[in-house]
């Protein structure tokens, strides 16, 4: 008998040290920082997704964000993946943002430095969250 009212009190314990643990992981993942819904777009307002850009046309990448602290960094790192004329994997640009409360996304824009066209190929750029990879979005030049 006292082996059975032990064993109902350990599984309750058991029970009520699972529900709190659950909550307690729901709570930080509801106020985690993050950085999502990575998509290229064709202008600065983020309304036409794209992975497909012409020679003269400027990159634009948005990311939604939610639960940064004032000063958290996203940064943006650029690559020519498989670009005519650059090597491989060359990083092209590197840009950041310092998040304000109240900002509900970020985008970042690059052009070329002169005016002129992008090689053809295939590009990529690289978000980071404090300097953590957070996703990335390939995207071609045709």
């Amino acid at each position: 008998m006292k082996t059975r009212k032990l064993s109902i009190v350990l599984a309750s314990i058991a029970i009520l040290a699972t529900m709190l643990a659950c909550d307690a992981l729901s709570s930080y993942l509801a106020t985690a920082p993050t950085v999502s819904n990575i998509r290229m777009t064709t202008d600065s307002k983020g309304t036409t997704v794209t992975s497909t850009y012409a020679p003269g046309d400027a990159f634009y990448v948005f990311a939604d964000l939610s639960g940064l602290s004032k000063g958290s960094v996203v940064e943006a790192k650029w690559y020519a993946v498989n670009a005519q004329g650059i090597e491989q994997n060359k990083v092209i640009n590197t840009s950041d943002y310092s998040y304000e409360p109240g900002t509900s996304y970020v985008y970042f824009q690059l052009t070329t430095s002169d005016g002129s066209d992008w090689p053809t190929g295939s590009y990529k750029v690289e978000l980071y969250l404090d300097g953590a990879k957070v996703g990335e979005q390939g995207f071609s030049v045709q």
